[in-house]
């Protein structure tokens, strides 16, 4: 239960760009933005975990330790940046992504699967360092600050997701 609680923020975060691509014209550029800065906030571990500095009541060690792996970590972070570059070029080149929701002709099925391959490919990278990235933070956080974090990025999601940030 509790690794599904993990897992699935940072799945439901991972495809907000993709969501906000497909929603109506009532969601405002505000609230996108958001949504948006709540997704990176979350995505990147160290961040998050300092911004919220007050509520998990870090100690000066933690901010300092944690001030320390994210100069190690912007690497990683460059490199979820990048993957997320190519995502999205690949998106676009993907032929199968384009040619499945038009309105005539034949489905081309193999290369709807291909190109739903390579996307799963890319956002299993994704995900990947960003769950490597969490764990660099979490073992530097006690057993009650990482019990807190669910609840913290739930509630910054929501708000976002409300129209507000947190």
């Amino acid at each position: 239960m509790r690794n599904s609680r993990l897992i699935l923020p940072a799945v439901v975060l991972s495809l907000v760009p993709h969501l906000l691509q497909s929603q109506p014209p009532t969601v405002s550029p505000e609230r996108q933005a958001a949504i948006v800065a709540a997704t990176r906030s979350v995505n990147d571990p160290v961040a998050f975990v300092l911004k919220h500095r007050q509520e998990l009541a870090l100690t000066d060690l933690q901010i300092a330790s944690l001030a320390a792996l994210s100069a190690a970590l912007r690497d990683s972070s460059a490199a979820r940046t990048a993957l997320r570059m190519r995502q999205a070029q690949a998106n676009i080149a993907l032929p199968g992504l384009a040619s499945a929701m038009e309105w005539g002709g034949p489905v081309d099925e193999q290369a709807i699967r291909d190109a739903a391959r390579q996307q799963s490919a890319l956002q299993a990278e994704f995900l990947i360092a960003t769950a490597r990235d969490r764990r660099a933070v979490g073992v530097l956080l006690t057993p009650e600050q990482r019990a807190q974090l669910p609840e913290i990025e739930s509630a910054e999601i929501a708000k976002a997701v409300r129209g507000g940030t947190r």
